[in-house]
């Protein structure tokens, strides 16, 4: 196949082919994905390893072979680059969206907007759809902390900016990655207070101690009851009561 640009778009499991967009099937995703997050070049023992840890090595490097056959096959043959049985992508050709947000995983703060907010939940709703294979967990439930710290600055920066509803809309999006993300609670509770709702503040942070106390067997942190007074703990005795 005549060589042309690739754009991988591996967080939502979708490749660009010249003017051909299509989705990935599970085991291109996750050779790929392999490939991608080892950008130096990975060995086919490794790769192995990786991808078929359930079958015996001769097995795997069949399968192996065989997956890169048709990577090629589907793509071009320069899709790779190869040297004494290691492979990586070929940067001159190939564009990966993983690698544009590894560049600030580190700064979501510094890099937090609404587009990127977007793809990242976009990123984060897709993988999901795939069955996520253990030796990803860890870079994905990175990637996810990434969306939601870049989801709460946006909350912050919405309340900061007295723009309530956006606010509080942004802390719940937050919150759907970390029910017991306390910077997204208090965004949540302090976008009530602005609001002048007592009663809804009081809600929020009844339902942040029952999260907190379930998953962390734990309180709430105590700038969440100087920021409601006394009556912070009047919802806690009132269910220890039934």
């Amino acid at each position: 196949m005549k060589s042309s640009t690739i754009v991988l778009e591996l967080l939502s499991g979708y490749a660009l082919l010249g003017d051909e967009r299509f989705a990935l099937a599970h085991g291109e995703w996750e050779l790929l994905l392999a490939l991608a997050l080892h950008r130096r070049g990975i060995g086919s023992e490794r790769l192995t390893e990786l991808l078929w840890p359930q079958v015996g090595a001769s097995v795997a490097r069949n399968r192996l072979y065989v997956a890169l056959h048709r990577l090629r096959r589907r793509f071009t043959d320069d899709l790779l680059v190869t040297s004494t049985r290691s492979y990586r992508l070929n940067e001159s050709l190939v564009t990966v969206d993983l690698w544009s947000f590894a560049e600030i995983w580190d700064m979501p703060e510094q890099h937090a907007c609404e587009e990127l907010a977007a793809r990242l939940e976009t990123a984060t709703n897709a993988a999901a759809l795939y069955e996520i294979p253990e030796w990803l967990a860890p870079s994905y439930r990175r990637l996810e902390e990434f969306a939601q710290a870049v989801v709460t600055t946006l909350a912050d920066r919405a309340l900061g900016n007295g723009e309530i509803e956006r606010s509080v809309r942004l802390a719940r999006r937050a919150l759907a990655f970390d029910e017991c993300d306390e910077r997204a609670w208090s965004v949540l509770i302090r976008s009530h207070l602005l609001a002048h709702d007592r009663l809804g503040a009081l809600h929020e942070y009844r339902t942040y101690s029952r999260a907190v106390m379930r998953e962390l067997q734990t309180t709430p942190a105590y700038e969440f009851a100087h920021l409601l007074g006394e009556s912070a703990a009047l919802p806690l005795r009132l269910e220890r009561t039934h």
